[in-house]
């Protein structure tokens, strides 16, 4: 059961972005001598990971250390929030839950591959280099969510779950998913159960006739 001090504000934390410099940051949570919350956890990770790509040698191996990334066990995460280390795994599952971090395993014994998601939004990197990067995918990603919650009237919520649902239709159904959302809309008797945006992917309400 988790204690008051586990819970992170994943909402406020979801919903904006500020900007703080690393080295205060890392300052200020290594002279933490307590276990840290899961804020600073989170925080933490963000002090921690690549800012640009790299390669690291370990145990003889040499492996690829993209930017946003980290190459650690959870026996070493768990020393630096101060935490036993299924403590540590407990923590990442939840990060994943929430679409903040990717785990990953490597070819390395016992060491795990940390991705930051949108970790250049957490970085302020430069929105054109960002929009320069976009697929076709993520385009007509985009002009779906913007027009189902516009149609919809209903918050944009789930994005990072929405955006993978949309990635496993093909391109049929993605035509079909934009096409019938007006359909979708009004064939409803109570708009009250309108499903969010991610729930109509996933389900493919789009296909009901």
């Amino acid at each position: 059961m988790m204690n008051k001090n586990e819970t992170l504000p994943f909402d406020a934390l979801i919903k904006g972005y500020i900007l703080i410099p690393k080295a205060l940051l890392t300052e200020s949570l290594n002279q933490k001598e307590s276990e840290l919350s899961y804020l600073e956890a989170f925080l933490m990770i963000l002090a921690k990971v690549n800012y640009m790509d790299n390669s690291l040698t370990i145990r003889g191996c040499k492996i690829n250390c993209s930017r946003g990334e980290s190459l650690m066990s959870f026996q070493k995460w768990g020393e630096l929030f101060h935490w036993k280390r299924h403590k540590a795994r407990r923590f990442f599952t939840k990060m994943e839950k929430y679409n903040l971090i990717q785990v990953t395993p490597t070819d390395i014994s016992g060491i795990i591959r940390i991705r930051v998601i949108d970790y250049d939004m957490w970085t302020n990197k430069p929105t054109d280099d960002r929009e320069k990067r976009k697929t076709k995918t993520d385009e007509s990603f985009d002009e779906f969510w913007n027009t189902y919650h516009e149609v919809t009237q209903t918050p944009k919520r789930e994005v990072g779950p929405a955006r993978r649902e949309w990635s496993k239709l093909t391109l049929r159904e993605r035509r079909l998913a934009l096409k019938q959302i007006n359909y979708y809309y009004h064939s409803l008797e109570n708009t009250k159960y309108i499903k969010r945006g991610f729930s109509y992917l996933r389900d493919k309400s789009f296909l009901n006739e």
